[in-house]
């Protein structure tokens, strides 16, 4: 009796455990992955709103570079390219150490 519940038990652990290696977790940053939502989809205008909700909670570090330079990137896909080069120059200001400056010094070149 004990071996077979012994038996039964290494069996489906194993299972059990691949089974939750088999789902891939999804993060969700609220406002944040809305507009990343709605910036594949090509919905400019729901992306900027939710990336302006985004910042007004987070203002500092990665996350809001990558909202601003996204909502840069929105604005200048809607042909709004005053309020694009606004926000890229703003990133370029606030987050100099960081990628996103780069990725906007190249977009604002593009915009002349």
């Amino acid at each position: 009796m004990f071996s077979r519940t012994l038996l039964v038990f290494s069996l489906l652990i194993p299972l059990v455990l691949l089974a939750g290696c088999q789902r891939t977790p999804t993060f969700q940053f609220g406002a944040y992955s809305e507009a990343e939502q709605f910036y594949e989809k090509g919905k400019y205008e729901k992306a900027i709103a939710k990336y302006q909700e985004y910042l007004k909670e987070n203002r500092e570090g990665n996350m809001a570079a990558i909202a601003c330079y996204y909502m840069a990137k929105s604005y200048q896909n809607l042909g709004l390219t005053e309020e694009a080069r606004r926000l890229y120059k703003r990133i370029v200001k606030e987050y100099p150490g960081l990628i996103w400056a780069d990725f906007s010094k190249t977009q604002l070149k593009e915009l002349k």
